[in-house]
């Protein structure tokens, strides 16, 4: 017999390990979750598309980008077991001004947010779940933002690394420093212990 963790695919565990989920919930996020291998450079959504989906980077690195003044800017990372997603356009069905794309080969699983949705009326508990990621999602958001305002750039690598960690090593130098809002310069005199 398989156990519950061969059974369910990351994204319904994910979820469980958020908010309890009964088999019967379990069961019917997996009718609506769907899986890919996709290599480096994928754009899963592009600048000026709608977004529909929500994806879960089970292996690999990805990152949500937009563009400053024509500078590319790294928004945020998703990197093994975290979910990633065009989410204001999600939310709006307004075309995004930012741009999902993977960093490495990866292995994604993704959902529509119309089924997802389905899913939650039906099921309270896939509901209370999905609100937690939204907390999360939140919260993380608000982190990010106190820590470009309070923290060095020396406390912002290490706070990185604590958050993706081994990402230093995986994804190249130029999306870091964007991400820490600093140069190339300054990320390698941080990564050297030279300040």
């Amino acid at each position: 017999m398989l156990s519950r963790t061969e059974k369910f695919s990351p994204v319904t565990l994910a979820l469980a390990k958020v908010s309890p989920l009964s088999i019967i919930e379990m069961e019917a996020l997996e009718t609506i979750v769907h899986q890919k291998q996709l290599p480096k450079h994928t754009e899963l959504l592009k600048i000026g598309q709608v977004s529909y989906n929500m994806y879960f980077v089970a292996r690999g690195l990805a990152r949500v980008y937009y563009f400053r003044n024509e500078i590319e800017v790294t928004d945020y990372f998703a990197i093994d077991q975290q979910f990633i997603g065009g989410v204001e356009s999600l939310f709006t069905s307004q075309p995004s001004r930012k741009a999902i794309q993977l960093i490495e080969d990866s292995h994604i699983y993704y959902f529509s947010a119309s089924d997802f949705e389905a899913c939650c009326s039906r099921y309270h508990a896939i509901e209370t779940a999905a609100r937690k990621i939204i907390i999360f999602a939140f919260l993380e958001g608000q982190q990010r933002i106190e820590s470009i305002r309070f923290l060095s750039a020396k406390e912002r690598y290490e706070e990185l690394e604590k958050k993706y960690p081994g990402i230093s090593n995986r994804c190249p130098l130029k999306y870091l420093a964007s991400y820490l809002n600093i140069t190339q310069v300054s990320l390698s005199r941080i990564r050297a212990g030279v300040q």
